[in-house]
């Protein structure tokens, strides 16, 4: 027979009705003697029971999360994120790991379905709308990192027009007026990035330079390998994500060009990638503790009231200046051209 309640209130010297409302993460209980059932609980490996608490409270706490794609940092961060906002409200959660294939996530999904879960967290799911529409309807939803016009179905996501503005605005204000976007292929957190920049550089009177890539490493280098093999040599390029971003790098570099002396490079996530010494990526910083708190407090409010009107949270970013961005070349395509030549 396994650890028990009775025997970590033993072990804590508190009563088993104090150790129920540690482990159901009730509110109305001092934070030392939280701290006390906790350590006995680790101590003695006790995990609550998530079947036998939802039977007893006739209520079910665990939450479904599908992660796009569980080779990204970003994503990992996020996860812990919404993983610290459930456990706070006393719910568990259980993981579907996607990666990055959009015909897999409905089953996925559905496999979450099928263990009762309270609620849905989709993290980027790629599934066309009406796919996504036809798993959530019956089931409280929040989207994270999409925007998505379902009944019922709330949303937390990037401002893509202000994370755009922030991107375009610095690198205009350092003298860019040719910048390219590498693309996340074509799924729809992708396209909305790209529309909101294109709609940026228009509004800064620039024309759009954009080439498809994906949000991986090996997209950023196809696209920037593309711009060059097309003979488009842009002093700026913003990628995707900072895995492209990184990749499109690379490219750039193997090609003679310096970063960001002929070529400005930025990325989105402000990622770990984009923080290691090394690489030291500007990047537009989406604000990962504020995502999963709103899109836990959220789902939680469409689980009291399912028939409560949808919301859509649109959050502000930030830019994290760093090493890969600076002022415009005078002179980029003879650079490209001289750095050919001795190359």
């Amino acid at each position: 027979m396994g650890t028990t309640q009775q025997d970590v209130a033993r072990r804590a010297k508190v009563s088993r009705a104090l150790v129920s409302l540690v482990m159901r993460g009730a509110p109305n209980v001092s934070d030392s003697s939280r701290r006390k059932v906790l350590r006995a609980a680790d101590e003695l490996g006790y995990r609550p029971n998530a079947f036998a608490r939802a039977l007893a409270s006739k209520r079910i706490h665990t939450i479904g999360v599908l992660v796009n794609d569980v080779t990204n940092p970003y994503f990992g961060g996020l996860f812990a994120s919404l993983a610290a906002a459930a456990r706070i409200a006393g719910y568990d959660i259980l993981t579907a790991p996607g990666t990055r294939v959009a015909g897999s996530e409905a089953g996925l999904v559905n496999t979450l379905l099928e263990h009762q879960v309270a609620g849905l967290a989709l993290l980027s799911p790629l599934m066309p709308t009406a796919e996504l529409r036809a798993i959530t309807s019956a089931h409280p939803t929040v989207v994270i990192g999409r925007e998505v016009s379902i009944a019922g179905v709330d949303v937390v996501t990037t401002d893509e027009d202000d994370a755009a503005h922030r991107v375009v605005a610095h690198l205009y204000s350092h003298g860019h007026r040719h910048i390219a976007h590498i693309t996340g292929a074509n799924n729809r957190p992708s396209r909305d990035r790209e529309k909101a920049l294109r709609r940026t550089l228009a509004e800064f009177g620039l024309d759009p330079l954009v080439v498809p890539g994906t949000f991986t490493e090996e997209g950023g280098r196809r696209g920037a390998r593309q711009l060059l093999a097309e003979g488009h040599v842009p002093t700026a390029v913003v990628g995707a994500n900072d895995l492209c971003a990184v990749g499109a790098i690379g490219a750039l570099r193997s090609a003679g060009l310096r970063i960001p002396d002929d070529v400005s490079v930025i990325g989105y996530d402000d990622s770990q990638i984009a923080r290691l010494e090394v690489v030291q990526l500007t990047s537009v910083c989406q604000p990962i503790e504020q995502f999963g708190q709103a899109s836990i407090a959220t789902l939680l409010e469409r689980i009291e009231d399912p028939r409560r009107e949808r919301s859509v949270q649109r959050i502000r970013t930030e830019l994290v200046e760093r090493s890969t961005s600076g002022p415009a070349p005078h002179t980029p395509r003879a650079a490209v051209r001289r750095r050919r030549r001795s190359g």
